[in-house]
């Protein structure tokens, strides 16, 4: 699009259902549409509408591994855009096979937040500002595109207790080669139980089982 006098205008595409004039009424609106995952204001979402769509589909993944047994129970602790990814944090009682379907739930969100927008939910990819790392579209970059593909080894952790002593539950790692994540040994890591355990990173909060500790390893340039 150009002007009269033929220079390029600077456009921005604005989704008025995503954007919302700046507005935080969605982050509502998915506590109210699942109720069972989510005890306002703790849980709700701190990162921009254009993940929306993204939660809704891992808490609509997750509600339905619940669904299974009724004994399963499961909250939202924290969700959060971290290096430019969505991160989920949550606490509960789960069956070892509801417990398998809610991870990979939000190990998907995870992996295709790393290429949406975090603004609009149009086909992102990864900017540094000032040090901050954010996927976002060509329209609501800031900073520069990141020289570096996305090499960040992440591990996720699921924790909990077990004949009154804290245990590692599962450990899973992502491969950026593969886009996805896998079974690894916690003992491979160079870190130790009580340490992961203890972690100011990890869920303080009481309860059985929490999951949606990550350990960064590692990047390459």
């Amino acid at each position: 699009m150009k002007d009269e006098t033929g220079l390029p205008i600077r456009c921005t595409v604005v989704d008025p259902h995503v954007e919302n004039g700046g507005r935080d009424d969605w982050k509502a609106e998915i506590a109210s549409a699942f109720p069972d995952l989510f005890e306002p204001p703790r849980g709700l979402p701190e990162c921009g509408g254009g993940w929306r769509y993204l939660i809704e589909d891992a808490c609509a993944r997750i509600r339905e591994a619940l669904e299974a047994d009724q004994d399963n129970t499961l909250k939202m602790v924290q969700i959060n855009q971290k290096a430019g990814v969505l991160n989920m944090f949550w606490e509960g009682t789960l069956s070892a096979r509801a417990r398998t379907k809610v991870e990979r739930a939000i190990e998907q969100a995870y992996i295709e937040s790393a290429r949406t927008c975090e603004v609009c939910g149009f086909e992102g990819r990864l900017y540094t500002c000032a040090g901050w790392l954010t996927t976002a579209c060509t329209g609501h970059g800031k900073g520069k595109v990141a020289p570096w593909e996305r090499r960040v080894e992440t591990v996720r952790i699921v924790q909990g207790t077990m004949a009154g002593k804290p245990q590692i539950l599962s450990c899973r790692q992502y491969d950026p080669e593969d886009d996805c994540f896998f079974d690894v040994a916690f003992d491979s890591l160079e870190i130790g139980t009580e340490e992961t355990l203890s972690q100011e990173g990890s869920q303080r909060h009481p309860g059985p089982a929490r999951g949606g500790f990550w350990l960064k390893t590692g990047r390459s340039s």
